[in-house]
């Protein structure tokens, strides 16, 4: 195996390793583009933006009650189907929200488009990742390749806003939001075409067999700990925000808020390069509370400048944190019930970052951008104490079980816990 950077081009080194991510990071543009570009349309068009918060919220909470179910129908019947059935939704529901807003309908029938727009939201990140894990299981090459796609997501978010503020504010407030779908549609199409690479499907009666179950024992606090870990992202753009407003440079507030993402993409490229022998349990542990850890002195601080220099510091666990929850999860659940389970991951995840947003939100209305700070190291102390109840499958000698290089798709039987069905 290739050390250091080496890793990298080890990893993407074969030609269809190549197209699957690149064909992943157009389809999932929309991530980093929909809820802005919901609030773009609205708010230039309508100037209210208590209506733009409200049908993004309802689009993402649809999203994140929709991806474990889309989980299970890809495990089912496989990525490609699932993946053009998904973008069509997505773009026909972000043509009829456009149409009623530009149209001015009835502000309740563009809550009922923002349902298909969540329903519809793109599973490609998880197919993605699915794919990795099918053909790289077992490997200390794996992580390179979670650590690849963790870095392509910080792109995403980082080219995704800056494209849906351009073509909202410079051409037409609707090309933000369409933009996004139809770059979206293209990577899904081509993600969706290349079967070779795609995991492939168990029989229905391996399906309903013991070892194909996901164990609730296992996966419930992995979830928790990813909604955990979603309230100080979700919440610590809005704290940034107020400390911004308050420091009177509030057009500058971007940057403060790029700073963190900085440093995860750092974080990310390095983390690809370590051949890890620490288990993916132990690695999330560590990450979480070093995360956890860096927010501690940010309430004590007045400038800006020294803002972003510890949110750069803490930016650098946030990427090895989330790698590590998804290595975590492909250990935990049998290989054919991973990207259902990563469904169930991405809700948690998003689910806390729609509840960090809201309940730092809150914090800071009451005591500036100060309490907001403490509420964000409150949230790295629900993190930690999530963190230390994740645990992967273990032999009945209690030893955490290690899968062969040579079998990709069948782990063992789970014991005696209780399954989701």
């Amino acid at each position: 195996m290739a050390s250091g950077f080496g890793a990298y081009r080890e990893v993407l080194g074969p030609s269809e390793a190549r197209a699957f991510t690149l064909a992943g990071i157009a389809a999932r543009l929309p991530m980093s583009m929909t809820g802005l570009g919901i609030v773009l349309l609205i708010a230039i068009t309508t100037g209210s933006y208590g209506r733009a918060g409200l049908v993004t919220a309802v689009a993402t909470l649809i999203t994140a009650v929709a991806a474990p179910w889309w989980g299970r129908l890809i495990d089912q019947i496989g990525q490609a189907r699932v993946l053009i059935a998904a973008t069509v939704i997505y773009n026909l529901s972000v043509g009829a929200l456009i149409t009623t807003v530009l149209l001015h309908a009835p502000f309740a029938v563009t809550l009922i488009t923002a349902l298909g727009v969540g329903l519809g939201f793109s599973s490609a990140g998880a197919c993605v990742r699915a794919r990795w894990s099918y053909r790289l299981r077992g490997k200390p090459l794996l992580n390179t390749a979670f650590a690849w796609e963790a870095v392509l997501d910080e792109v995403v978010f980082m080219i995704g806003p800056v494209l849906a503020t351009f073509l909202a504010t410079s051409l037409h407030p609707s090309l933000g939001l369409a933009a996004g779908g139809l770059v979206g549609l293209v990577g899904a199409l081509a993600l969706a075409s290349q079967r070779r690479t795609e995991p492939p499907l168990k029989s229905r009666v391996d399906r309903r067999s013991r070892s194909s179950r996901l164990s609730a024992g296992l996966l419930v606090p992995i979830v928790l700990a990813c909604t955990a870990l979603g309230v100080p992202l979700g919440g610590m753009e809005v704290v940034i925000i107020a400390f911004a407003g308050e420091a009177g440079i509030l057009p500058y507030a971007g940057f403060i808020v790029m700073a963190w993402a900085i440093g995860s993409l750092i974080a990310a490229v390095l983390t690809g390069t370590i051949a890890w022998t620490a288990p993916p349990t132990k690695r999330f542990r560590i990450a979480a509370m070093l995360l956890a850890v860096s927010l501690v002195p940010l309430p004590f601080v007045v400038h800006p400048l020294p803002i972003a220099g510890l949110l750069i510091l803490s930016g650098l666990f946030i990427a090895p944190t989330l790698i590590a929850s998804v290595a975590v999860t492909q250990d935990a659940v049998p290989a054919d019930r991973l990207t259902e389970a990563l469904g169930w991951t991405s809700m948690g995840l998003a689910g806390g970052v729609g509840l960090g947003a809201a309940v730092l939100g809150q914090v800071v209305d009451i005591g500036g951008s100060q309490a907001g700070f403490y509420g964000a190291i409150a949230a790295g102390l629900v993190l930690i104490v999530a963190a230390l109840c994740v645990r992967t499958r273990t032999t009945p000698d209690g030893i955490t079980r290690v899968r062969p290089d040579t079998s990709p798709a069948d782990p063992e039987p789970a014991g005696a816990q209780t399954p989701f069905p």
